[in-house]
């Protein structure tokens, strides 16, 4: 509250004629009076009398600006409560009347002060400000755009202005956990003088609609069978999207909550993370689950698997359709022949295996010189007993009997470069992914 006061000062001089000094000193302080209300400085009124001076001072009255209702506006979004209405009312509780300022706005920018939509109007009555009613006038801003709203309050007086702001259930997906300190501010001015009264109303966006951790059903050496629970509001999810390492991978309806991931690599590490969808174009998701790590099973003696390098990204295959005795072993694009697919058949005494083409089962790597490996047909000696040893998450490094680990520098054919044994070295030229294929 600010109190205005003007000193006024009354000359009086030389002598007063009798029935005229108190109606002359009535009159100026009248003119006084007019001059502090219609300007807001120090105002002077004097005449000519035949007496001695005098000196008296007038207050001009008292400047304040109040608000209330504006906290009503604190809330936190969700399906059920997609917008929140509440009446500001602006009083002049001064002795002046109070030209005024009504600001909205946002204590920092946030991703919800630049979404949610704000409206306001102004309203005969608190009363006449409710959910449903009609934003008469009023244009679409947001906490950051909104423009202030300007008038004059005669003292005592009060002005109702209705505030409405809102999200649509597609926001929702992306403002999930998002918050706003909401502002609104009245700022009363008479000259030199102010008063200013600001209000604050935290707004929020529930993260309600992420949905539950991937949970691991089940796995084989090329699968993983996951499920996961829905999130707590499902009023606006049509469905969720499965992403394995960061890729999507799939997008189920919102009544399936499982997902059977295939054609992994075995015995590696698979990253998962499930979000709620809404059906738009484009399609709105929700925050991501906790990332899951699940593990497909170890290989089997039984299947048939690829055998793709991790450096080169090319598959083992048999040269000549893997038919031959004596074709090399090369490295080439991978595809479904059955010269690229392997089995790991198991010794008897468990100690080594032995690797096949689906091509031709009587043929078995082999490696007769350190630069040739070729597919030969069954022989008892070291070159063709091998150990499948992993070295990280899904890789794999195979050692022959001879303890040289089978690597794809080798001499460069007509069909793509000879595979040969070398030297264990731990580089990527010697580490290898399997793949179940059949």
């Amino acid at each position: 509250m600010a109190f205005l006061h003007s000193p006024v000062h009354v000359r009086r001089a030389g002598r007063i004629r009798v029935g005229h000094a108190l109606s002359r000193l009535a009159m100026a302080a009248v003119a006084t009076l007019l001059l502090t209300f219609s300007g807001g400085g120090p105002a002077h009124a004097s005449w000519d009398t035949p007496e001695h001076s005098v000196t008296t001072s007038v207050s001009s009255g008292s400047l304040a600006i109040t608000q209330s209702g504006f906290s009503s506006l604190a809330t936190s979004y969700s399906s059920n409560a997609l917008s929140v209405t509440a009446p500001v009312t602006v009083t002049n509780t001064g002795t002046v009347p109070a030209p005024y300022a009504f600001s909205l706005g946002m204590q920092t920018a946030t991703a919800l002060s630049s979404s949610a939509s704000v409206q306001v109007w102004p309203v005969a009555s608190a009363s006449a400000c409710t959910a449903s009613g009609a934003a008469s006038g009023a244009t679409d801003k947001t906490w950051e755009t909104v423009t202030p709203l300007f008038g004059t309050l005669a003292p005592k007086a009060t002005v109702v202005y209705c505030v409405r702001s809102s999200v649509t259930q597609a926001q929702r997906f992306s403002l999930a956990g998002a918050t706003t300190v909401a502002t609104s501010t009245v700022t009363a001015s008479r000259g030199k003088w102010s008063s200013t009264s600001t209000v604050t109303a935290t707004q929020s966006v529930g993260n309600s609609l992420t949905p539950g951790d991937p949970t691991k059903v089940s796995e084989t050496d090329s699968r993983i069978s996951l499920s996961w629970t829905a999130p707590a509001d499902t009023a606006a999810v049509t469905g969720y999207q499965v992403y394995r390492d960061g890729v999507l991978v799939t997008t189920v309806p919102a009544s399936q909550r499982t997902f059977t991931d295939s054609g992994l690599d075995a015995l590696r590490y698979y990253s998962y993370v499930i979000r709620s969808i809404h059906a738009a174009n484009p399609v709105d998701v929700s925050p991501p689950s906790a990332a899951v790590a699940h593990s497909t099973a170890w290989w089997n003696g039984s299947s048939w698997y690829s055998v793709r390098n991790a450096s080169s990204q090319l598959c083992v295959t048999g040269a000549d359709g893997g038919t031959a005795d004596k074709s090399a072993l090369l490295s080439s694009t991978c595809g479904t022949q059955s010269s690229q697919a392997w089995k790991f058949v198991t010794s008897a005494d468990g100690t080594y295996v032995k690797v096949t083409p689906k091509s031709a089962t009587t043929l078995f790597w082999d490696s007769p010189s350190d630069n040739n490996s070729i597919l030969r047909t069954d022989n008892n000696i070291d070159a063709q007993e091998w150990q499948v040893s992993p070295v990280s998450s899904g890789i794999f490094k195979l050692v022959n009997g001879k303890g040289k680990c089978l690597d794809v520098t080798g001499n460069l054919l007509s069909g793509g470069t000879q595979l040969r044994v070398a030297t264990c070295d731990g580089s990527a030229n010697q580490q290898f992914a399997l793949r179940n294929v059949g």
